[in-house]
């Protein structure tokens, strides 16, 4: 049996995170899965200076618990979203949205299924 698996806020290990050819941040996998249900589970952070607005596509269901900071989520086609510290929210699979870091340092826990 796989698992389980551990991580912190504060992890060493981060990479790029990079969206239509622009950096929006680091990324820390907790998790992944290559099999026929591909599952992700990980910590995404804006530290210094707000990227500008990008465009996001849900390419699986994915739900979010803001740990730091500050966003707004332009949901095509839904609400805008203005989470904080402590919110969770969760996004279907082909859901599109425009996310606005408002407040850094930025970091939440994010699952995909």
């Amino acid at each position: 049996m796989p698992g389980p698996w551990k991580t912190h806020v504060d992890a060493d290990s981060w990479e790029p995170m990079e969206l239509a050819g622009e950096i929006v941040g680091e990324v820390h996998s907790l998790r992944s899965d290559d099999g026929e249900r591909p599952y992700e589970a990980g910590l995404w952070r804006v530290l210094g200076d707000r990227p500008a607005p990008f465009a996001y596509d849900f390419e699986q269901n994915e739900t979010i618990h803001v740990l730091e900071g500050a966003v707004v989520i332009d949901v095509d086609g839904g609400p805008t979203l203005e989470l904080g510290e402590g919110d969770v929210a969760s996004f279907a699979a082909g859901s599109r949205a425009v996310w606005r870091i408002s407040r850094t340092p930025f970091r939440e826990l994010f699952v995909l299924s």
